[in-house]
């Protein structure tokens, strides 16, 4: 019953946003009782917890089965951020939920540093980039804010217009140049053969795939 719940707070926050009070939406959503959903949350915020710590569970795993076997600091910076971005873009779900919760989860309080599937790849990476003279010297955690903005700003297009498939490069390239890679090279980076990523059948992002296909179809 925790699945279903997850599964259908994921799909109103991407709906509602996640200010709004979506406890009678979630429990309509996974047919459940109240008191059956309290038995396993209490509030929105408990509910958006969940959901965003799951959602990073599922994208660190898919993200480092990309640059798990990658040296080279800019490369992984890339591939991270590529694989992120493109995965966003393939997941309209996701991606209006990663927008509706915006700094909720890309800030930089710690709960935020937790649920963030990006910063779990950052720093070591820029720090290792600046010490060989790949990146500008400035804090890691400025670069960070830098990349969260910028990605942040990418995601919001991605949930709300269509997008060219090559988006998600051409927004890596910028970024790579704004930490201070030359052009040519950022953009060599950002056009590394990238594989697709799949999401295991029993994750929370191919269920509410499923949930939204059928729910479309329901509706045809």
């Amino acid at each position: 019953m925790r699945k279903r719940l997850v599964e259908s707070a994921m799909i109103v926050f991407a709906d509602k946003g996640v200010g709004a009070s979506v406890i009678p939406d979630v429990v309509a959503a996974a047919e459940v009782s109240q008191g059956s959903f309290y038995n396993y949350f209490r509030t929105n915020e408990d509910l958006l917890a969940a959901v965003s710590n799951e959602l990073s569970s599922e994208m660190i795993v898919l993200i480092e089965s990309v640059v798990g076997e990658v040296a080279d600091p800019p490369l992984r910076v890339a591939l991270a951020l590529r694989s992120y971005l493109h995965l966003t873009r393939s997941h309209r779900l996701l991606a209006c939920f990663l927008a509706g919760a915006g700094l909720r989860l890309a800030g930089a309080g710690k709960e935020a540093r937790q649920q963030s599937a990006v910063y779990h790849f950052l720093p070591a990476d820029l720090e290792e980039g600046q010490k060989r003279g790949d990146f500008i010297a400035a804090p890691v955690e400025t670069l960070v804010d830098l990349i969260k903005g910028a990605s942040l700003v990418a995601i919001d297009r991605m949930a709300h217009s269509r997008v060219a498939k090559n988006y998600p490069d051409t927004i890596v390239a910028g970024i790579l140049r704004a930490l201070g890679m030359p052009a040519g090279e950022a953009e060599r980076l950002a056009a590394q053969p990238l594989p697709r990523l799949v999401p295991a059948e029993d994750s929370l992002l191919a269920r509410v795939q499923l949930r939204a296909a059928a729910g479309a179809q329901a509706g045809a």
